[in-house]
């Protein structure tokens, strides 16, 4: 029997437990949230765009400050100019490209998929 008693005459065991249970509760519940992972389409713009665009789409990388890549979070391009420019890229002049095309490495699916998030760096 538990020697430690608490005013009601309750065993200490019981609040343990409680405040244990509570603690784990909590424990799981942050690395769930934490764990959380990305959604497709963001997955899909890390994997294809952010390595030119940056991740928060801002094109603070080397490689965007060095091709001149668009800031995505100052475009004013419509859904379907997004798709569009997903797909068919975009040429500086007629040799030298600026955008590769994912016509060919993304479903037209995945291409729409991104426009939410194309959109979501506006200001």
């Amino acid at each position: 029997m538990c020697k430690l008693r608490t005013g009601r005459n309750r065993c200490c065991r019981l609040h343990l437990g409680g405040a244990l249970a509570l603690a784990l509760f909590g424990v799981v519940a942050a690395s769930t949230e934490q764990t959380k992972p990305a959604s497709p389409a963001k997955e899909l713009f890390v994997k294809n765009c952010a390595v030119c665009h940056s991740a928060d789409g801002t094109a603070q990388t080397s490689v965007a400050k060095k091709l001149g890549v668009k800031d995505l979070s100052q475009s004013k391009l419509s859904d379907a100019q997004i798709i569009l420019q997903i797909s068919e890229g975009r040429q500086e002049d007629q040799s030298t490209t600026k955008m590769p095309a994912f016509k060919e490495r993304l479903s037209r699916g995945e291409m729409e998929s991104l426009v939410p998030v194309v959109k979501e760096f506006r200001k």
